[in-house]
């Protein structure tokens, strides 16, 4: 049997060769690349992040989105293995769970949002997950400045409640700029910025990320992303790859 951390790292060449045997397809635009749009998919992401100052933790997400309307959708977000490795040291299990229901609101050019998140602290380990229970609110302003080009703004509070009273206590701003570039024939780059406060500790950090997508036909899309954080939580790089299907 083919071990899952393997298969972690078999990923992101398997979805370049889809992406590259996919470029020729018939054209389709890229779709869930706006941070305004609401869809109905399903998403499998595979992801590594070199942790610092050595170590890795690879996982393996499930990902749900569900379009009541044109308005309102839900997601659900699973990791359903994660696997934490520094030397002499190692955890495997699942993490939290996170259900969110979002709003947008369309106004010409702009595309207003908001969202509300919670987290189930249902990771199999301690070092998996958070402990706690959290209550998370989020902002959200999209701007078209054309066909090929838009920009998002966001700001999201995380809070938490309850859980396990041993574990720290979550009270987090983060701030994100988002600006996507969409390509021809079903490609599309976008990237994001990001600035996070942890009110806590006083400890901040920052995250920047590219993600490269590409629309395979009506139904189905990949993708691959790089990033990483600098500041007070600084990791060495992360790289994540996933496949997305459309319905």
């Amino acid at each position: 049997m083919t071990h899952p951390t393997r298969r972690a790292s078999a990923a992101p060449a398997l979805v370049l060769v889809l992406l590259a045997a996919c470029t020729a397809a018939q054209a389709q635009q890229a779709r869930g690349v706006n941070p305004a749009e609401i869809d109905s998919r399903f998403d499998v992401i595979v992801k590594q992040v070199g942790l610092e100052p050595t170590g890795t933790t690879r996982s393996l997400t499930l990902k749900y989105d569900y379009k009541l309307d044109d308005r309102w959708g839900l997601n659900f977000e699973f990791p359903v293995y994660t696997r934490l490795s520094q030397p002499a040291f190692a955890r495997s299990g699942n993490g939290d769970l996170f259900a969110r229901a979002r709003w947008i609101a369309p106004a010409g050019a702009w595309t207003y949002g908001a969202s509300a998140e919670t987290v189930l602290p249902t990771a199999s380990k301690d070092e998996l997950g958070t402990g706690r229970y959290q209550l998370n609110v989020a902002a959200l302003a999209v701007r078209a400045f054309s066909p090929g080009f838009l920009a998002a703004a966001a700001v999201k509070q995380t809070s938490s409640f309850g859980g396990d009273s041993k574990r720290a206590k979550l009270s987090n701003t983060d701030i994100r700029l988002v600006p996507v570039f969409i390509l021809p024939d079903g490609w599309a780059v976008t990237g994001e910025l990001r600035q996070t406060w942890e009110h806590n500790s006083n400890l901040s950090w920052q995250r920047v990320e590219v993600t490269l997508n590409k629309q395979l036909d009506a139904h189905w899309a990949g993708s691959l992303s790089a990033g990483r954080d600098s500041g007070d939580r600084k990791d060495r790089g992360a790289v994540a790859v996933a496949v997305k299907y459309f319905f």
